[in-house]
């Protein structure tokens, strides 16, 4: 039996991962977030951790030196996505601080993505490799792998990172997350009567994208914390084709019943708000979870990742070599991403038919 130890748990990615090591079986998994959860998942042990306060982090992981893998996915951001770097690497070092020196740790992660290479900068040479150099910026993602990297020397555990790009799927509670994103947005402006237009430009509309599947995500993390091939080595992970918001956007617009229309640009963080009536109303003739559009979606975190106008695309060559084969389809993930959103009422149905 091996004994996972999710800080972060709460997530997108986290609860995929939480769902992909109980289908595996042989696991059991402690995950942790800021608040325990009224009604935490089946199975799973819940613990409340800030990782922003070292005192917090050491009692709450006294007693679990039988964790045998952990997976750190924290983040600490400001308001308006703003992920600081010193406070990010100080939450890593306050939990390797508290679980460096468990007796049956074997393997620590990370998940990092593709700002390793400064897609948010500027064009950057595309597909990225993992061998490709570190740009000059600096970056938390470059200190907390340098840090795990000091702390595994002298150590019997092992260690990997992976480097997906706008992991997608379902999940609440999650306000990063680009397709709730685009089903909110879509929804509004179905109800305004509007077509479908691009909110970004004709250059992000037009750019070559790879995307995650959480689910296929949370499959390459199991993988990386168990195989050796992967043992402290650095991964991309991504679905395996490639994709333009253009080339999908129609199929989108059907699926709400909607016609395209060509890109608008505009601040989704000064737009949607505007409408915040709109979705209560929404809320209401459709029996949806949440009725408040605030707390859905991060429509800075939105802004931040529509607005790239370059190509973002990794080559996966590394981790096929390696041994993982598994792949996703991008658009009928986010079709059926959506659909889902739909069946689960945190969407108005996107399939009108």
């Amino acid at each position: 039996m091996k004994t996972a130890l999710i800080v972060g748990g709460s997530g997108l990615v986290g609860g995929h991962l939480v769902k992909q090591l109980q289908r595996e079986g042989g696991w059991r998994v402690v995950s942790t977030q800021r608040r325990l959860p009224a009604a935490p998942p089946a199975g799973v042990t819940p613990l409340a951790l800030d990782v922003r306060d070292a005192a917090s982090v050491a009692r709450a992981l006294a007693g679990l030196a039988d964790v045998t893998h952990v997976f750190f996915l924290a983040r600490v951001w400001d308001e308006g996505y703003v992920i600081g770097r010193e406070q990010n690497v100080a939450a890593l070092a306050c939990v390797l601080d508290a679980i460096q020196d468990w007796p049956a740790l074997r393997h620590i992660q990370l998940v990092h993505g593709l700002k390793w290479y400064g897609s948010v900068d500027g064009p950057f040479p595309a597909p990225a490799r993992e061998s490709d150099p570190r740009p000059g910026k600096a970056h938390f993602y470059y200190d907390q792998r340098d840090l795990l990297a000091r702390r595994q020397r002298g150590r019997a555990w092992h260690w990997a990172t992976l480097r997906p790009h706008c992991v997608s799927g379902v999940a609440v509670g999650s306000p990063s997350n680009v397709m709730l994103g685009i089903g909110v947005y879509a929804a509004v402006m179905r109800a305004l009567g509007r077509p479908l237009a691009f909110p970004a430009s004709q250059a992000a509309f037009g750019a070559q994208l790879t995307y995650t599947d959480a689910g296929l995500l949370a499959q390459a993390m199991s993988w990386a914390a168990t195989a050796p091939a992967a043992q402290d080595e650095d991964f991309n992970v991504a679905n395996g084709d490639t994709f333009s918001w253009q080339a999908v956007w129609p199929a989108i617009a059907a699926a709400f019943g909607m016609r395209a229309a060509p890109p608008g640009p505009v601040s989704l963080a000064d737009e949607m708000p505007r409408h915040r009536e709109v979705w209560a109303r929404l809320a209401e003739t459709h029996g949806l979870a949440q009725p408040d559009i605030a707390k859905l979606v991060d429509w800075h975190f939105m802004d931040a990742t529509l607005a790239l106008q370059w190509d973002q695309t990794m080559s996966l060559d590394k981790l096929r070599g390696k041994g993982f084969a598994e792949q996703v389809e991008t658009r009928g993930m986010i079709l059926d991403i959506l659909r889902q959103y739909g069946q689960r009422r945190v969407l108005p149905a996107a399939d009108p038919s």
